[in-house]
């Protein structure tokens, strides 16, 4: 479908920070969240019940989610956008194309996560979280209240935000994208990016959203049953231990999972404050909307926290897609497997560009049946084609299989059954391939890397980044 500069669709890109897939209220998950607004953008659009981060960490996706290219294919798997190559390049921005090709005004809100930090990647502007809402919180007489309560960017411990609701950046990035629609040019379509930075940790949600969940049944954390058998994943015991994830009492864990309930739904009930807006402005009808997450978090599953694994609760996110109404396609819900690689080329199709074919990302409107994605950081890979999932970690060279279909939790490990041997070793040669073809380092001699890892208690507890005691200059505690 082709559209003159006057009829394009505008686009609102909703991205969440930390957000499980399994925590949206349409799922029918465990988890008793209540998402109104994101259930109701999804019964008018489309859900990708099975879409994952193919690096589950903060900046490669935020690389990925801007240009259509995974972590593997822009080379960086990890949390570092310094040095020589930067993995946004300016001709594959999504924002760039958008305003250069198509006319589109853009507008960047929220957690950017850039390197440097006032970075624009092709944003005309941006508002940026934690600066422009710490200078905010200042001019409104809370100035060092950003985290306030003491709890850095990572600490998990439950706590209550120090400033009102009205405060908040949750509130404030909602504040300044509303305030986009009121300054933007008319005469164009716009692309407004919101990225806000809960519910990452730390689980600091503002009254009444701190005990909203406090009569809810809470559900236990699961664990897998090959958690603390003789080949479990070392680089996952390290983790446990380096986050003092195991000294956790179920009492704390129960109370932060209320208040990473509470977040979530404090973005959902502010997000309808932007959607009435663009009700009202006459803009609603003509817009496109994502809603999508970086990565999930463990939240205790399996002795967890935080992300960086392909394990479920870390790996797959919330990708809904709701387009104008002339499209037709309303309470749609996808099985086949998607990537946050797959929004940028559905973008730039839907603004009527051509996205570069080099992407891995594919147009969410096109994805084929028989799809198999695979994804990288540096310490796993996985691949999966929406039935099983192969996740082979480094240390040790140790491998998981688990059935997403009927094992959603990640709590069975098929590794050695004989009547999944064959597909697990199609899995492993198609991710070989897949690294190869990107010449990744984590093959080696035609298969997959092994390296050594030790784990020292004592060392590893003494060097837990996660114990930030934040926030540091301009909230800026994440380690």
């Amino acid at each position: 479908m082709s559209y003159t500069t006057s009829e394009k669709p505008n686009i609102v890109y909703i991205v969440l920070d930390q957000w499980r897939g399994d925590c949206l209220g349409i799922a029918d998950s465990v988890h008793p969240v209540m998402t109104p607004h994101f259930d109701q953008i999804a019964y008018e659009g489309i859900w990708y019940e099975r879409a994952y981060a193919d690096c589950p960490i903060c900046m490669p996706q935020r690389a990925t989610m801007l240009t259509g290219f995974t972590a593997s294919q822009h080379g960086m798997p990890y949390n570092n956008m310094s040095g020589p190559r930067s993995p946004i390049a300016a001709e594959h921005s999504l924002p760039y194309r958008l305003t250069r090709e198509a006319g589109y005004q853009t507008k960047a809100v929220g957690k950017m996560h850039f390197y440097p930090e006032r970075a624009r990647f092709g944003f005309e502007h941006i508002s940026l979280h934690p600066n422009d809402y710490v200078n905010f919180l200042e001019g409104q007489g809370y100035g060092g209240f950003y985290r306030g309560h003491g709890l850095g960017g990572n600490e998990v411990y439950p706590a209550v935000s120090a400033v009102p609701e009205r405060l908040t950046h949750t509130h404030w990035i909602v504040d300044e994208g509303i305030r986009f629609l009121g300054r933007r040019d008319p005469d164009c379509p716009f692309m407004l990016w919101m990225v806000f930075e809960a519910p990452h940790s730390p689980f600091d949600p503002p009254e009444p959203f701190d005990r909203m969940y406090d009569d809810f049944e809470i559900p236990e954390a699961v664990v897998g049953d090959w958690v603390g058998a003789a080949d479990e994943p070392m680089s996952l015991i390290a983790d446990r231990i380096v986050r003092n994830a195991d000294r956790i009492s179920p009492q704390v864990l129960k109370r932060a999972r209320r208040h990473y309930y509470g977040q979530v739904t404090h973005i959902d009930y502010q997000l309808g404050r932007l959607f009435g807006e663009l009700q009202s402005r006459g803009l609603y009808e003509n817009t496109v909307i994502v809603i999508t997450s970086d990565h999930g978090e463990h939240l205790g599953d399996h002795g967890l926290f935080a992300k960086s694994t392909f394990l479920e609760s870390s790996a797959r996110v919330p990708i809904i897609l709701r387009l104008p109404s002339e499209h037709g396609l309303y309470n749609q819900r996808i099985l086949t497997p998607a990537l946050t690689a797959d929004i940028a080329p559905t973008l730039l199709e839907l603004a009527g560009l051509q996205p570069d074919e080099a992407m891995d990302g594919i147009s969410l409107l096109r994805l084929p049946e028989d799809r198999v994605i695979f994804g990288e950081t540096q310490g796993s890979v996985f691949a999966t084609d929406g039935g099983l999932k192969y996740i082979y970690y480094f240390a040790g060279g140790v491998e998981q299989l688990f059935d997403v279909g009927s094992d959603p939790d990640d709590r069975h490990n098929l590794v050695g059954k004989p009547e999944h041997a064959a597909a697990q070793a199609a899995l492993k040669a198609r991710l070989i391939d897949y690294l190869s073809v990107n010449e990744r380092p984590a093959v080696a001699g035609g298969d997959l890397l092994v390296s050594d890892m030790s784990l020292d208690i004592d060392e590893l507890r003494a060097r837990n980044s996660a114990a930030w005691r934040g926030p540091l200059r301009y909230g800026q505690g994440y380690g």
